[in-house]
């Protein structure tokens, strides 16, 4: 097979290493492997004689194709013989680099040459020369031709080698056998079974065995090699036909090598499923140092690339295009660490283009960042977006943003943003800043939508109640994308809902009324209790606050709220007004001592002072002895009490009760519980 300066095997006679053949019930298929040494071959008498399949050498390296492989082809499909191609593998390069991109030319030369089809035996690499490479380097080497073929067939091609070259050249390894690549081995030898290496070839044991190198076979003049298949009919193994459509990338690009000028990159390129086989076209980009930003570089679009002068402190990436019969489809390789000048020392990064800032400074936008160039060969880089003072002054972290893309919220505007860029490489980490961006504007309101209106990602929004007697706004992020804001008058005011319901919103809404008013404003989420809206000396609600108001320059009334619910206007001093009302329970609390005293008539009068927190309505008696009292409180405070009893209702040294109770404008209620005895 492939070379006549060949090979000679030698045979090793290791009883333990030895794998037994197909079962002796059933007959292994016979079959050839021919190149240019066999001369014209009559296929039909090889037929006639039993043989069933054969391979071919097709191509050597990447400039050598065997002048009888289509003839063969021909011929031996002709005669109904299954048919496969073999490469004979001529490995070579330096450097991982160099290694693979030698290895994907040769598999891509043989592909193009042997153009295996549909109900052909699989494609082989046939492997008896090492060429300069060391083991590692040989299993880098024959890994990549595999794969390369696998990407563009989806074809798992036979991997040809005698039991001693790959034990010794490949290091006895069992990574392509664990890889899913079938094994042909090269064993002559008179014994009923072949040995078969890399641990019985993963447990597979072989699928062909070439089993003489010095065969008699009609047809053919010259001696030929024989081989067998593990199994009755050879045909089994053939390439099913190939799956059609558009392609599309399993796993990315990758790009191998030192990023460095004067050093060679490869490409790798990537692992496709759908539309079979494949033809990979390549195009090189040039990017800012971590990868963003990228533009085509003329010329570059081999499955290699050279970093030049230019390419210093910018990272590279790759693009493949994968081509089918009906499409194509691209995928893009993950960036390489900004590429360093030949014979450069390890030093710690820095930036020679500062990063830049895209994006419009808009509340809702989004905006992007570019580290720049950076010498240093930086190989991460970490983000923290800032926001500054509107001269870009004093500048402080956004917590969470640290990444290339920051979104702008409502606190961002009236500020500017300035982010940095922290590149690590083996020389240590530096920061950069970016230059400021412009101060951030409000989002443009839209014209307000009577009733309800659901909320656009990014965008402002604007809902007003039918009547148009108030309108609320809100600027990008305050409320979820996709729900439904209500303004709507309810009952005592308005009412502002949000579906799906949100517990509290990042950012207030505003609501804002459409003629001006002194009246206090309340809020609610019950309709029950009411709690006043903090006066506000600036239009923006403290980060601790729920709820707040203002004026603004045209004197029309704001209310800035986190959370939905009611909103409603009352009349300072007004029953009900929630400045005059408690936030909590309306509990009465006695100043002073109570005082009892007993008239000359024997009335026995009750006299104190009470402070009630909240407007109220107060209920005053002693149980049991006398009626209720009722005064309404219009303003918390001191409230006097005083309650008369007479004399023989209260006999001298009786213990008694006072009650006070308080009920507020919303409904609750408390009270105070005091005793005395009557004098």
């Amino acid at each position: 097979m492939g070379s006549r300066v060949k090979k000679v095997v030698t045979v090793l006679v290791l009883a333990a290493a030895a794998v037994s053949g197909a079962s002796a019930a059933t007959p292994n298929a016979k079959g050839i492997d021919v190149s240019h040494w066999q001369g014209k071959i009559q296929w039909p008498r090889v037929a006639a004689a039993g043989y069933t399949f054969a391979f071919g050498k097709a191509t050597e390296s990447t400039t050598y194709t065997d002048p009888t492989y289509a003839t063969n082809r021909s011929g031996a499909e002709s005669a109904g013989l299954t048919f496969g191609a073999y490469h004979f593998g001529r490995p070579g390069g330096s450097g991982d680099a160099g290694i693979i991109a030698n290895a994907i030319a040769q598999a891509d030369y043989f592909l193009d040459v042997a153009q295996p089809q549909a109900g052909e035996l699989p494609p082989v690499l046939d492997l008896e020369t090492k060429g300069a490479l060391a083991v590692a380097g040989l299993q880098k080497w024959t890994r990549a031709w595999l794969d390369q073929v696998a990407a563009r067939t989806g074809v798992e091609a036979l991997v040809y080698a005698s039991p001693s070259f790959w034990k010794t050249a490949l290091g006895d390894t069992v990574d392509v056998a664990d890889a899913g690549y079938p094994l042909w081995i090269a064993h002559w030898t008179t014994n009923a079974s072949p040995i078969v290496p890399a641990e019985a070839w993963g447990g597979r044991n072989w699928t062909f065995w070439q089993h003489s190198s010095h065969g008699t076979v009609p047809g053919i003049t010259p001696q030929v090699d024989l081989d067998r298949f593990r199994g009755a009919d050879a045909s089994v193994a053939a390439i099913r036909g190939y799956p059609t459509g558009l392609p599309q990338a399993s796993a990315v690009p990758t790009i191998v090598g030192t990023a460095q000028t004067g050093k060679t990159l490869a490409a790798v390129p990537g692992a496709w499923v759908g539309g079979k086989p494949l033809v990979f076209a390549y195009q090189w980009q040039r990017c800012d140092a971590a990868g963003a930003g990228c533009v085509p570089i003329v010329g570059a679009t081999a499955e290699t690339y050279l970093p030049v002068t230019d390419d210093v402190g910018h990272a590279l990436i790759l693009a493949v295009t994968a081509q089918s019969a009906i499409g194509t489809a691209s995928a893009t390789s993950p960036a390489t660490p900004a590429v360093s000048s030949s014979g450069s020392t390890v030093t710690r990064p820095a930036a020679t283009s500062a990063p830049t800032v895209s994006g419009t400074p808009q509340a809702g936008q989004t905006l992007s960042l570019t580290v720049g160039l950076w010498t240093g060969s930086p190989t991460a880089f970490t983000y923290q977006w800032r926001r500054c003072s509107a001269v870009a002054t004093q500048c402080i972290a956004i917590v969470g943003a640290a990444s290339s893309t920051y979104t702008l919220t409502p606190d961002d505007i009236g500020a500017t943003i300035s982010p940095v860029v922290t590149a690590t490489g083996r020389g240590g980490s530096t920061s950069a800043p970016a230059q400021t961006t412009a101060t951030v504007a409000a989002a443009p309101v839209p014209a307000a939508v009577p009733g309800s209106a659901v909320v656009v990602a990014g965008a402002a929004g604007a809902v007003s109640t039918v009547d148009g007697s108030a309108t609320v706004t809100w600027q990008p992020g305050t409320v979820p994308a996709g729900s439904t804001v209500s303004l709507t008058t309810s009952g005592r005011g308005l009412s502002l809902s949000v579906s799906p319901t949100v517990a509290e919103l990042p950012w207030p809404v505003d609501i804002a009324y459409a003629t001006p008013t002194a009246d206090v404003v309340g809020t609610s989420t019950d309709n029950k209790v009411w709690h006043v809206a903090p006066h506000l000396l600036t239009p923006a609600l403290p980060v601790a606050q729920l709820t707040g108001t203002y004026v603004d320059g045209t004197g029309l009334t704001h209310v800035l709220l986190r959370t939905t619910g009611r909103v409603a206007l009352f009349v300072a001093g007004s029953w009900g007004d929630p400045s005059l009302v408690a936030a909590g329970l309306p509990k009465p609390r006695l100043l002073g001592t109570l005082h009892a005293k007993r008239l000359l008539n024997g009335v026995v009068v009750v006299t104190g002072r009470v402070r009630v927190p909240s407007q109220a309505l107060v209920l005053v008696n002693i149980p049991g002895k006398t009626s209720v009292k009722r005064s309404q409180v219009r303003r918390p405070g001191v409230v006097p009490v005083s309650v008369s009893v007479s004399g023989r209702r209260l006999p001298r040294g009786t213990a008694a009760t006072l009650r006070v109770a308080a009920r507020d404008p919303y409904g609750r209620s408390a009270e105070l519980v005091t005793r005395f005895r009557a004098p």
